[in-house]
């Protein structure tokens, strides 16, 4: 029987070498408590922090101390808990990590109070006095900037006390999805065996061939969540209900005006993304139309949607060719940016294998003073080896931008690192396009390609939908019951993919993304690809020869400017609908060349 290993059986040299963070769980506790007792001195600062520019500066500077110790306890515990979530340990490890994070948020809620307190010409007049506060002149712009959303200092403990509260819709279904939650086996006719379905390769065993395995896994599948209808449908209401009441309590009008706030992104981007795809609907459904002719089958169901428009399987692609392949895209990004990416893989940056209790999915994490981290669960195909391109993107951005900007400026937004990630599997998508002369990897990386302008422009901007209407819902006492998102999801399915055929079980896709207990965070994915599909053309073209140099300079930037003027500086407005309107053509343009291959 096909299964999934333990992680004893993975070879150390594919697991990530989190012990560069710290050796073990004994210096791990040792860091916790000394990060415990920093969060005391922090605490001594209140109710003076502003009184001069030295006790400011004072202030800022072991606010960084105790925060830089925190993250590291929390990223060492995360990951360690994401290895096996089935781990009791590491899961308490994680909980208490998430305390002292809240510990440190509560004891540092003063200081936006107190900062918003200043008027502008007393923050100039400080910077004035003490010189090294001008580095954190885009800082108190942008505390200054939230003063409307900055409640009391009592309020604001009392928000940041509830931090690790608020988070538990997400805990408790990250721990039923990736924890609890087992699924069956089906037999596999192309290797004459049962084959033990999972949340990673679900979508790749969606990708085969014979329509009826895809049909038994499929229904195999969605059967298995409905089983825990009531458990995930009260934890997304209660994620919900939080994004609406904290920002409620911030003096916003509604859970997206929030969250879009944060990076200072105007509404109006997220209005014209949904907009600018909704008017070119007629490209994903001649996408999915083409799906319906390659399947030769009694209409498209939705166990065909994932079905690539090629003839064979996925080829096979180890995870060292992948390597090879990326480290070789990236050229034109310049000989220090290929070289980080060589070096990374070459250094344990990556977890690589799918193993039994592992946390599903893929990120790139990491702090300011350690490493990159990449979590995989690679697959050995054309898709696992999109996905470690795109999380290089990430690793590589957070390389450049903690070696260049102060910690202040290192958390980027994820406006902009979505951009970063999508620029690596543009640039791979045109290296072995040009390069490759095995016709059919050509034709599964051109296959690929489309299916990632689908799922990252078309199929993110759906699920923007669905968070709007829910939380509209949420904001006017609507009851977020589990048949109501169900109605809503489907709605929405039928819509965009119009030329397929609906059933009751895609109704429950909303219960397996994990990415709506972020709210309002997957529409940055679809704008992350319009920025980077401009921002590869121009590098790729010739015609500016400083692009790809002023690329790296936006990776350097982390945040010490808005998103929106991150990106004019590196060349793509995304205030406007041009970049969405040219991402749709790009997407149209390759469809007709797959169509003509067809």
């Amino acid at each position: 029987m096909s299964s999934v290993p333990e992680r004893s059986d993975v070879d150390t040299e594919y697991t990530w070498d989190l012990e560069a963070l710290y050796a073990d769980d004994d210096e791990w506790e040792d860091a916790f408590e000394q990060a415990s007792e920093l969060i005391g001195d922090l605490a001594a600062y209140e109710g003076r922090a502003t009184e001069d520019a030295a006790t400011l500066l004072d202030t800022l500077e072991t606010f960084e101390t105790v925060m830089r110790q925190v993250e590291n306890v929390v990223a060492y515990a995360r990951m360690r808990r994401d290895e096996d979530t089935r781990d009791s340990d590491y899961q308490a490890l994680f909980a208490r990590s998430q305390s002292l994070h809240s510990q440190a948020s509560s004891a540092a809620s003063f200081l936006d109070p107190e900062i918003q307190s200043c008027t502008r010409e007393e923050i100039e007049a400080m910077i004035a006095e003490e010189p090294d506060l001008e580095e954190y002149e885009h800082y108190f712009d942008d505390v200054l900037r939230m003063k409307d959303h900055t409640r009391s200092a009592e309020v604001e403990e009392l928000l940041a006390d509830l931090g690790e509260v608020l988070g538990a819709p997400s805990e408790v279904y990250n721990m039923l999805a990736n924890a609890d939650m087992s699924f069956p086996s089906v037999e596999d006719p192309q290797e004459d065996e049962p084959v033990e379905i999972t949340l990673n390769n679900f979508t790749t065993l969606q990708k085969r061939q014979d329509r009826a395995f895809r049909r038994e896994v499929y229904e195999q599948f969605y059967d298995e969540w409905e089983t825990l209808r009531n458990a995930v449908g009260a934890a997304h209401k209660n994620s919900v209900k939080t994004d609406v009441k904290t920002a409620r309590a911030r003096n916003y009008e509604t859970a997206r005006e929030a969250a879009l706030d944060g990076p200072n992104v105007p509404t109006e981007v997220y209005d014209t993304l949904v907009e600018t795809v909704r008017d070119n609907l007629d490209a994903l459904h001649h996408h999915a139309d083409l799906k319906r002719q390659v399947i030769d089958g009694d209409g498209l169901r939705m166990w065909d949607l994932y079905v690539p428009l090629t003839e064979t399987e996925s080829p096979e692609i180890e995870y060292e060719q992948a390597c090879e392949y990326v480290t070789e895209a990236v050229a034109p990004l310049g000989e220090d940016y290929q070289s980080r990416l060589a070096e990374g893989l070459e250094s344990r940056w990556v977890d690589v294998y799918e193993t039994r209790g592992k946390q599903s999915g893929a990120y790139s994490g990491g702090t300011y003073e350690s490493q990159p981290y990449i979590l995989m669960n690679y697959q050995d195909d054309v898709e696992s080896m999109y996905t470690l391109a795109h999380e290089l993107g990430h690793s590589l951005h957070s390389e450049y931008t903690s070696d260049e900007q102060p910690f202040v400026y290192a958390d980027y937004e994820i406006f902009t690192a979505e951009v970063a990630s999508t620029v690596n599997e543009t640039l791979l998508t045109h290296h072995l396009l040009e390069t490759v002369d095995d016709d059919r990897l050509r034709r599964h990386v051109l296959n690929e390609y489309l299916e990632r302008f689908r799922s990252t422009l078309y199929r993110q901007t759906m699920f923007a939908e669905f968070e709007q209407r829910t939380h509209e819902l949420a904001e006017a006492g609507e009851a977020l019951t589990a048949e109501r998102l169900d109605g809503i999801y489907a709605d929405l399915k039928g819509e965009y993919y119009e030329p397929a055929e609906l059933d009751d079980r895609i109704a429950r896709e909303w219960m397996r993304i994990p990415h709506f207990y972020r709210a309002f965070y997957v529409y940055q994915y679809a704008t992350g690809i319009s920025a980077a599909a401009a921002l590869v053309e121009s590098i790729l073209d010739g015609d500016d020869p400083d692009a790809a140099d002023r690329y790296i300079e936006f990776l350097s930037q982390g945040s010490r400017a808005y998103p929106l003027e991150l990106l004019r500086d590196a060349g793509v407005d995304m205030a406007e609908p041009d970049p969405v309107e040219a991402a749709t053509d790009i997407y149209a343009e390759y469809l007709a060349e797959m169509e003509s291959l067809l």
